[in-house]
């Protein structure tokens, strides 16, 4: 509460009811709920939300910028984490792209298992040695030209 306070988000004056609501609500309102909060299957932000927010409105407030204060550039920093991973050097822009929409459509179903492979996937894959072979063939008369 201090650092919320010296920070201007807190007023002095209200820490103790809001150390008041979060007491009251850790003992009463949610005590079995927390002891069945899954963190694989429930949001945190939402749980504390649906059960804060109405009755302990000044915790609720605290609470929220705690949640919002804690990831900061996280999203940001994990992005840059998962390029860096996927960097090869003399990679083109492309390459490291494509490799990116590929990883998150693989988080996004869960796993590589649960990838549902359509006929436009194969068509597309049956093509690839020719539209690369084109794509040299472009870049090398570009070079030409550049000459």
């Amino acid at each position: 509460m201090s650092v919320c306070v010296e920070g201007g988000f807190v007023v002095e004056a209200d820490c103790d009811e809001v150390m008041q609501q979060f007491d009251d609500f850790i003992h009463t309102c949610a005590k079995g709920e927390l002891e069945n909060f899954c963190v694989a299957d429930d949001r945190l932000d939402t749980f504390l939300r649906s059960r804060m927010s109405a009755n302990y409105p000044k915790a609720w407030s605290v609470c929220e910028l705690a949640l919002l204060l804690q990831h900061g550039q996280a999203s940001v920093e994990r992005g840059f984490s998962v390029n860096k991973e996927l960097v090869v050097e003399n990679q083109s822009k492309q390459t490291l792209a494509a490799k990116r929409i590929i990883k998150d459509h693989i988080i996004q179903v869960n796993g590589v298992t649960n990838v549902e492979i359509t006929h436009n996937m194969v068509v597309a894959a049956q093509n690839a040695r020719a539209g690369y072979a084109n794509y040299l063939a472009q870049q090398k008369e570009e070079q030409e030209a550049e000459k």
